[in-house]
């Protein structure tokens, strides 16, 4: 059975780049379009559209983009200022940042959530982004309280 969602979320605008299975990339994408990869990258991928993350794709740097969505491999932290969809086939190891986030159930995430866009740097004027802390059942963490305590998008 097909999912309408997922053929509409890999939609591609026309223009837009593509990169093939059978295609290695050793550095950085920098595009001014949006795009899909289905072969393997090292090095950062930047892009100020929507970024498509096959289920045949590896990628080994970080990740910026205005929309993302994975359903292959990233190795290193994705920065989205819009909206991130990681489907259930997805790994993901790396902080992520988005505005928005949805995660299928399934999904491995390896890493912090925080709602934010902004690569974090360290210095005197820059404040701790807002992070999301997922903490186990009432029943096993022992208190109820301190899952009221957290920052979520749920």
């Amino acid at each position: 059975m097909i999912n309408v969602r997922h053929i509409f979320r890999n939609i591609i605008v026309p223009g837009a780049f593509r990169i093939p299975k059978t295609v290695s990339v050793n550095g950085s994408i920098d595009a001014s379009v949006s795009g899909r990869i289905d072969g393997n990258v090292r090095g950062d991928v930047k892009t100020s559209g929507k970024l498509v993350v096959s289920e045949t794709a590896s990628i080994r740097g970080h990740i910026y983009a205005t929309d993302l969505v994975v359903h292959g491999k990233v190795y290193g932290d994705v920065y989205i200022s819009n909206k991130a969809h990681i489907s259930n086939k997805a790994l993901v190891k790396g902080d992520v940042n988005a505005m928005v986030l949805e995660i299928e159930e399934g999904a491995v995430v390896e890493g912090a959530i925080r709602k934010n866009v902004q690569p974090v740097q360290k210095n005197e004027h820059t404040t701790e982004p807002e992070e999301v802390k997922i903490s186990a059942p009432a029943d096993v963490a022992g208190s109820h309280e301190e899952e009221e305590q957290n920052t979520s998008w749920f």
